[in-house]
């Protein structure tokens, strides 16, 4: 919808312009419809917006970055000339609001189409599980299925569902289906639940209802779940390896040059670095740390040196803490900047890390938080990174409490089962400019 948006709005601008030929638009007619997808499917456009200005503004915002960065490749490329500068101002200004206006126009139909449409569905189960569909399936202006009511047992498990009324208990349902027009059933039980759903399904097997069962997952941890297909049986993936061949192998490519790129251009930085550790305090220039890799491999993590000489056994090895005496005055430059971080490039080009993932902590750390968080080990599924979402979202420094870690890791999985190279893109960007944090010391 918003690429044919684009398309119609660019030709419409050049044909008002006068443009003789046509053609001379074929890149950024060709080039403008992925990067709409790409910009777009990573942006908050098509999600639930609380009023239209909110809506409204993250269309516009999406579409800013289009633009920009089309100007960008058209001025890299040396083509920039080939292109009229109204016209390109003139599709700014009108693809903007002619996004906006479709946008508005699809959710009232939308709105109006469900409400006309609306088609009755109700939940089996009153717990965690219940809830969440609850919430999510009735926030939905897609659906034209609303859940009025909730089938539960009370001796079964601690009613959580509480914007819609209990209809019965399970020996209801098939009762409360016919009396309601129901025309879907969720059956959404907790894992220990003791009632046979087979039964309830049963019940309703000669009713032309639509069965749904969702299984209860609130209680596993999954990393990159996905549900596939094998002779006819869904199977539930909870735990799948977020790298394909083709994304690790894009991922890699985009270390490799981006990494080789900035040793080049910061290895006047590094060398500073380098010569102001050794003038300043004795003992070598880069610190050695053993950490854990991609499948808990250990790695050497480089860094420079950024305290004074000193005895640490591997198995307790402390944070650094503001104002930590064991930090040398330039040492505690370099951390308070992250200079002290750009050895790991070297780790990068080797393939020990990435430029964005978890960002790896000390074995014994990880020994410590494994026994605290259960599904902190979850981490190691893929490279670890010199920066990542945790870090540019304020969790840098020290993890001086549990909750801190365990947002940390929170953000580590989100990265992880969202991972794309645009997000990639996005955090290496956004690290650019919190490298200066007030919680790095």
């Amino acid at each position: 919808m918003d690429i044919i948006v684009v398309e119609v709005a660019l030709f419409l601008c050049a044909f008002i312009k006068g443009t003789p030929d046509f053609f001379v638009y074929y890149y950024p007619a060709v080039i403008s419809p992925f990067l709409v997808w790409l910009v777009y499917s990573n942006s908050a456009i098509y999600r639930r917006h609380p009023d239209r200005m909110s809506q409204a503004m993250s269309i516009v915002f999406a579409w800013t970055k289009v633009v920009v960065i089309l100007i960008v490749m058209a001025f890299l490329f040396k083509i920039s000339g080939l292109y009229s500068r109204q016209v390109i101002f003139s599709w700014f200004m009108i693809a903007a609001p002619l996004q906006v206006g479709v946008h508005f126009f699809v959710n009232a139909w939308m709105k109006k189409r469900k409400v006309s449409k609306i088609k009755p569905s109700l939940i089996v189960g009153g717990g965690e599980l219940s809830a969440y569909l609850v919430e999510h399936i009735n926030a939905n202006p897609w659906t034209t299925h609303k859940i009025v009511g909730v089938i539960c047992q009370g001796d079964e498990e601690e009613l959580m569902v509480k914007s819609i009324p209990v209809l019965g208990e399970f020996e209801a349902l098939r009762k409360v289906v016919k009396e309601k027009g129901i025309k879907r059933v969720y059956f959404a039980l907790h894992m220990k639940s003791t009632y046979p759903i087979r039964d309830m399904q049963l019940s309703l097997i000669d009713l032309n209802v639509d069965i749904v069962w969702a299984p209860d997952i609130f209680g596993l941890h999954m990393v990159s779940p996905s549900v596939k297909e094998v002779a006819g049986i869904p199977l539930y993936y909870l735990s799948e390896s977020p790298m394909t061949e083709g994304a690790l192998l894009s991922k890699i490519l985009l270390d490799k040059i981006v990494a080789s790129a900035a040793l080049l251009l910061l290895s006047p930085i590094m060398l500073l670095a380098a010569a102001a550790v050794k003038a300043t305090s004795p003992g070598p220039i880069l610190f050695r740390q053993e950490r854990h890799g991609l499948d808990g491999k250990i790695i050497n993590v480089l860094k420079f040196r950024s305290m004074k000489v000193h005895q640490e056994l591997a198995s307790e090895v402390s944070q650094a803490v503001k104002g930590d005496p064991r930090l040398t005055k330039v040492g505690a430059f370099l951390r308070k900047s992250s200079i002290d971080e750009l050895p790991q490039i070297i780790n990068v080009l080797k393939g020990d890390m990435s430029l964005v993932g978890p960002r790896p902590h000390a074995v014994s750390h990880n020994h410590f938080y494994a026994k605290k968080i259960s599904i902190y080990m979850s981490r190691h599924r893929i490279l670890p990174g010199m920066t990542g979402l945790a870090q540019v979202n304020g969790c840098r420094g020290e993890t001086d409490t549990l909750a801190k870690m365990e947002k940390r890791v929170e953000y580590d999985l989100t990265y992880i089962n969202h991972w794309s190279v645009w997000l990639d893109v996005r955090i290496m960007i956004k690290t650019v400019y919190t490298l200066f944090s007030k919680n790095a010391y």
